[in-house]
C-alpha cells in the first residue's frame, strides 16, 4: 500500500499569478489593463478567497492588474468579506470596499489580530458605494479612460458590462477571459505544488474506496468511501463518475445504488481541489477475467494514452499529441472512434487550455485559445482516450501530467492493469 500523501501547506512567499507571463500576454494584446471578474480569475490574479463570490455566481468582485500603472494591481472587495483579505494571503495593497457591512464596537474588549488587521483596512481603502465604482474609480485613478482594457467577460452580467462601456466610451474595452486562460496556461511553483497534491490525495481515495469493490457492493457505497476519505486528506470532491457494468457506457453516470456483480467493468473518472486546484483522472477495471474483446479495447486505449505521454516535452504540436493518442484505436478498427479533444489543462478550472485537439478550440464549445508555439514548461494538462458502446460497456483512461524542461513528468500514476486483482496489486506495489 502506497502511503497516505503528506498534507502540507503551499509556501506562501509563492504567487499563483504568474506576473512575467501577464506582462507578456497583455504586451502581445496590446492592453494596458486585465481586470478578473470570475471567482477563478480573482483568486488566481490576487489570492482573494471570497466565500460570497464562490457559491452566488450573480456576485460582483473584480482585481485590475496594470503592469505599466501604479499601482500595479487594486482589489475591489465587499466590506462583508474583508477578513478574508487581513486573514489570507492578497498580495494587492491597493483595496476598494464596496456594499457595508457594519460590526459593532469592541466595546472595550481586546480584538484579535484580524479584528485589528479588518479594522485598519477599512481605515486605508477606499469606500465606495458598488463594485462597479471601484473598478471604475481604480480605472481612473491609473488615467486609463481612453486605453484598451481587456475584461474577464465570465463573471460579469452583460448589463453591468455595458454600463462600464458606457461610463468610458473613449476606452477600447474587450472581453479578457480568453487573455486570463493564456496566462494561466504556465504554472507557477505554487500552482504545481497544489496540483501534485490535488493529483496524489484523489489516487490515494479512491484506491482506498476500490478496496470495497466486489460483487454485493452497491456502488454508491464505493462513491461515499472514496468522499470520506478524500475529506481525511483535506481534498474537496468536485466530481465523482463511477458505474459497472452497463453503465459504464454513460460517459458521465449519475450516482446509483447498482450492485456490482462478478465480471462486471466498473470504471471511473474522478476529480478534486486541493486549495482551489484540480485533479481529473480516470481508469477501468474488470472483477474477474477480462474478454477477449474488453482487453483488447483496453490495450488500445491505455497504448493510445501511453503514446502520447510519450511526445509531451517543451515545443511538442498537441496536433501530434492527439494522432498519438487515436492511433492504437483507430489501428484497431474501433467503429465510430472519434473524439474532439484527448487532453485539455488543468488548472485553477478543471478545464484549462491547451486543449489536445486537431480542431481550433477558440472555435468549439470550449471557446480556449489555441495553443500556437507548442507546450512549454510548467504547463499541466491531462491525457484522455475513452470508448463507450451505447448500452454495454465503456471505458476511459485518463492521467495529468506536467511539462518539465526536457519531457513530463507525471502527477497521476495508478495502474493501468485491467483485471482488478491486478490494478490492486499495483497500488500495493
Amino acid at each position: 500500500m502506497r502511503p497516505a500523501p503528506r498534507q502540507r501547506k503551499p509556501r506562501r512567499n509563492r504567487m499563483l499569478f504568474n506576473q512575467q507571463r501577464a506582462d507578456m500576454v497583455m504586451a502581445k494584446a496590446g492592453v494596458a489593463a486585465i481586470i478578473a471578474t470570475s471567482p477563478e480569475n480573482v483568486m488566481y490574479a490576487t489570492d482573494y478567497n471570497c466565500v460570497s463570490h464562490w457559491i452566488n455566481k450573480g456576485f460582483q468582485v473584480y482585481s485590475i492588474y496594470t503592469p505599466a500603472h501604479e499601482p500595479k494591481a487594486s482589489l475591489v472587495a465587499p466590506s462583508l468579506e474583508l477578513e478574508a483579505i487581513v486573514d489570507g494571503t492578497v498580495w494587492v495593497e491597493d483595496v476598494y470596499i464596496f456594499s457595508p457591512f457594519k460590526r459593532g464596537p469592541a466595546q472595550g474588549n481586546e480584538m484579535d489580530r484580524v479584528g485589528k488587521a479588518g479594522k485598519a483596512l477599512l481605515e486605508r481603502a477606499h469606500t465606495v458605494r458598488r463594485a462597479l465604482d471601484g473598478l471604475v474609480a481604480a480605472i481612473e485613478a491609473r488615467g486609463l479612460q481612453s486605453s484598451r482594457i481587456a475584461v474577464d467577460e465570465l463573471g460579469m452580467s452583460p448589463f453591468i458590462f455595458w454600463e462600464l462601456k458606457q461610463r468610458f466610451p473613449n476606452a477600447d474595452i474587450i472581453a479578457g477571459n480568453a487573455l486570463w486562460w493564456e496566462i494561466r496556461m504556465v504554472k507557477t511553483p505554487d500552482e504545481i505544488e497544489r496540483l501534485r497534491l490535488a493529483s496524489r490525495i484523489t489516487e490515494e481515495a479512491i484506491n482506498h474506496a476500490y478496496r470495497l469493490v466486489k460483487p454485493g457492493v452497491k456502488e454508491s457505497d464505493v462513491i461515499h468511501a472514496y468522499h470520506r476519505r478524500l475529506a481525511d486528506l483535506k481534498g474537496k470532491p468536485t466530481f465523482m463518475v463511477l458505474g459497472s457494468g452497463s453503465r459504464t457506457s454513460y460517459p458521465h453516470a449519475l450516482s446509483s445504488d447498482k450492485t456490482i456483480a462478478a465480471g462486471d467493468i466498473v470504471r471511473y473518472d474522478i476529480g478534486c481541489t486541493y486549495e482551489h486546484y484540480h485533479s481529473d483522472t480516470a481508469r477501468a477495471v474488470v472483477l474477474g477475467k477480462p474478454t477477449a474483446q474488453q482487453q483488447a479495447l483496453w490495450d488500445a486505449l491505455s497504448q493510445g494514452v501511453e503514446d502520447a505521454i510519450a511526445l509531451i516535452r517543451p515545443g511538442a504540436d498537441v496536433r501530434d499529441i492527439y494522432r498519438a493518442a487515436m492511433k492504437p484505436g483507430k489501428d484497431l478498427g474501433l467503429e465510430d472512434f472519434d473524439r474532439f479533444h484527448c487532453g485539455h489543462g488543468i488548472g485553477i478550472s478543471v478545464y484549462d487550455p491547451p486543449v489536445v485537439t486537431l480542431a481550433d478550440p477558440s472555435e468549439s464549445a470550449f471557446l480556449m485559445p489555441r495553443v500556437e508555439e507548442g507546450l512549454a514548461p510548467g504547463m499541466s494538462l491531462n491525457i484522455e482516450v475513452g470508448y463507450y458502446m451505447q448500452g454495454v460497456q465503456g471505458f476511459l483512461c485518463e492521467d495529468t501530467l506536467l511539462v518539465t524542461d526536457t519531457g513530463c513528468d507525471r502527477l497521476t500514476t495508478n495502474s493501468k492493469a485491467l483485471a482488478y486483482d491486478d490494478f490492486m496489486a499495483g497500488i500495493a506495489g
